[in-house]
């Protein structure tokens, strides 16, 4: 995709979410906070989140106050939770936000990610907390059951740049949206009638894959903090026409 194309595919996208008079499809230069980020996540942390206790290894993103895990979590404090009987969430890291919804619904709730550490991970801290998730490794949805979801959960990668590092590959970066549209289109084979697949992308996202998929697009959530920069949850949901 060219450039004059690549920002008009943007701009369609902001249109159809609702976001052309608040967000600018233009790129900024986040490269110092971004550098940041892959630094602290290169040790391992715990968090303390709504009475949960959730240790994060090395190299496994970490759910820090600022972090998109949080800003999902916000989100799902909002919304109907008795809809939602089952729940799958990928690439979940350290499991912060299946943890969430295991303490705070009446849901079950399936956890994937591509590495094991992750895995390992949601396994130490259900048991931690005292809560059930299946868990299963996973490559996006090469290995989920054959079953349909109510709610599919993706923390994605937000930055479109290639890697540089193994904590940028499996935490932080999705050159082209390449595994963004992945999940679009994987979604569309487990969620229910009526179920939605919640996924993050931002300023520097390549969200422009939106326009590529057939769903059905709504926000859930929107921030806009320093700079100009935001992230949203958008929400996709199968069309019934």
């Amino acid at each position: 995709m060219d450039i004059e194309s690549k920002d008009e595919a943007r701009q369609r996208v902001l249109e159809t979410l609702g976001l052309s008079g608040l967000a600018t499809p233009s790129v900024m230069d986040i490269a110092s906070p971004h550098n940041a980020l892959v630094a602290r996540q290169a040790q391992p942390a715990r968090f303390l989140i709504d009475g949960l206790t959730i240790d994060a290894p090395a190299g496994i993103y970490h759910p820090t106050p600022d972090s998109s895990s949080e800003f999902f979590i916000r989100n799902l404090r909002e919304m109907k939770s008795d809809r939602f009987r089952s729940v799958l969430e990928i690439g979940a890291g350290c499991g912060a936000i299946a943890l969430y919804i295991a303490a705070r619904w009446d849901a079950t709730i399936l956890a994937s990610d591509i590495a094991p550490a992750a895995i390992e991970s949601i396994e130490r801290n259900a048991a931690a907390n005292g809560l059930r998730i299946d868990v299963v490794e996973s490559d996006m949805f090469e290995r989920i059951p054959k079953q349909k979801f109510d709610l599919i959960i993706f923390n994605a990668p937000l930055i479109d740049k290639m890697p540089e590092n193994a904590i940028e590959q499996y935490s932080l970066c999705d050159p082209n949206g390449v595994i963004t549209g992945s999940f679009l289109r994987g979604s569309k084979r487990f969620l229910s009638k009526n179920g939605v697949a919640i996924v993050s992308i931002c300023r520097n996202s390549a969200y422009e894959v939106f326009d590529k998929v057939d769903l059905k697009y709504r926000i859930v959530g929107f921030e806009l903090s320093y700079g100009g920069f935001w992230r949203a949850i958008v929400g996709a949901s199968l069309r019934q026409d």
